[in-house]
């Protein structure tokens, strides 16, 4: 009988495989690591779409903030030093011979509710026509540079084609204005081309937005018995004024309409998706006749800061919109990405203006489905320079 030597021991083990509790052992240890890898895989996917879409909604909630900044601040803007003849007053437009305002139609959705009629202010705060409850924000802007001080038409130069200013240094065709006279009325007229201003009285209107009666109200029945004056507001060309609708859509989008139609399009228009609400207050300054303007007092869009009560025409209403010296905006941003079901990562309301009194707080529901979706809140405040700079005699 030969002996086994060593060697061959070795081989005859090592050729025998693992042994039954060692393949359990290498399962459980190689099940363990899957496991581990797969959950950290998961994790990082999830906090990778987790920071995608907070950052997405901070880029978003940036540009409204930073766009809704840009057109409150400029409010009143070319026509507010002369507010005492203009503030409240019924605005009539015709364009291309077509009355525009009032209007003969409502508005487009999500501003259908509105009144067909502009009344002239800086800002108005509409609560409740957008969807979801959202405010409407109407912002009235001209931005034709020329001292932001108004002029006077002379008595009874006031023609269908034409009227006479003390000097008319810096207009030039094109030119868009506000004629206005307490008791009248207000309209759009627009000077002639190729007219250029200087030292002399008479202004020629022509193009599209002049018209020698519009809703009943003509050019000639400014300044026959009273004072009527004039606001430069821009031009049709370039350096257009802005009156502006903004709201807040079905489609959880802020969407803009353009009033004076100066592009041409009666369409409302897209600024930014991803906007779940859309609220405001009034910062007013509770007395105004006294320097320095500061605002002492937040007020909710409604009773004597309702539009219809700071549109009427009355000395009390002017004063009243000229007591708000800045706006304070809220909004609630929501992502495109919807969790699954049962991951739902927003609670069924948020508040807006939290550290406001209790009054002034506004709730915003979310639905089952939208809780899926995550939300954010932004509230930022705008002051109203053109207001908080304008003499009030």
């Amino acid at each position: 009988m030969n002996p086994i030597k060593p060697n061959q021991i070795l081989r005859r083990r090592l050729s025998r495989g693992l042994t039954l509790i060692e393949l359990m052992v290498a399962l459980v240890i190689g099940l363990t690591l899957t496991l581990a890898m797969t959950m950290i895989t998961v994790r990082y996917e999830s906090g990778k779409r987790v920071l995608g879409t907070a950052n997405d909604m901070t880029a978003n909630g940036n540009f409204v903030s930073y766009e809704l900044d840009r057109q409150l601040r400029s409010a009143g803007s070319g026509y507010v030093q002369g507010w005492r003849d203009n503030l409240g007053c019924l605005l009539r437009v015709s364009r291309n011979a077509q009355q525009i305002l009032p209007r003969q139609a409502p508005f487009p959705a999500p501003f259908a509710a509105l009144p067909q009629q502009w009344r002239l202010a800086p800002v108005l705060v509409f609560p409740g026509p957008g969807d979801g409850d959202s405010d409407v924000l109407a912002i009235a802007t001209g931005t034709s540079g020329l001292a932001e001080t108004t002029s006077t038409v002379l008595p009874n130069s006031a023609t269908a084609t034409s009227l006479r200013m003390p000097n008319t240094v810096g207009m030039r065709g094109g030119d868009l204005l506000l004629v206005a006279e307490p008791g009248v009325g207000c309209m759009f007229q627009e000077v002639a081309s190729p007219f250029v201003g200087g030292a002399t009285q008479q202004l020629d209107l022509g193009g599209v937005y002049a018209s020698a009666v519009v809703d009943g109200l003509a050019m000639a029945d400014f300044a026959t018995t009273g004072t009527a004056s004039v606001a430069a507001l821009g031009n049709v060309a370039g350096n257009q004024p802005s009156f502006q609708l903004l709201g807040v859509n079905a489609e959880s989008a802020l969407v803009s309409y353009d009033v004076l139609q100066l592009g041409a399009q009666n369409t409302v228009q897209v600024m930014a998706d991803g906007i779940a609400a859309l609220r405001v207050l009034y910062g007013i300054d509770s007395t105004p006749a006294d320097a320095p303007f500061i605002v002492d007092q937040w007020v909710a869009p409604t009773g004597n800061f309702a539009p219809a009560a700071l549109t009427d025409g009355s000395a009390a209403a002017q004063a009243r919109l000229m007591s708000i010296m800045a706006v304070r905006v809220g909004l609630v941003l929501r992502s495109d990405r919807v969790e699954k079901e049962g991951e739902e990562v927003t609670p069924n309301s948020l508040t807006l203006f939290a550290s406001m009194p209790a009054a002034l707080q506004r709730k915003v529901e979310i639905s089952s489905l939208q809780q899926r979706q995550r939300h954010r809140t932004v509230e930022f405040t705008v002051p109203l320079r053109n207001i908080m700079l304008t003499v009030r005699p």
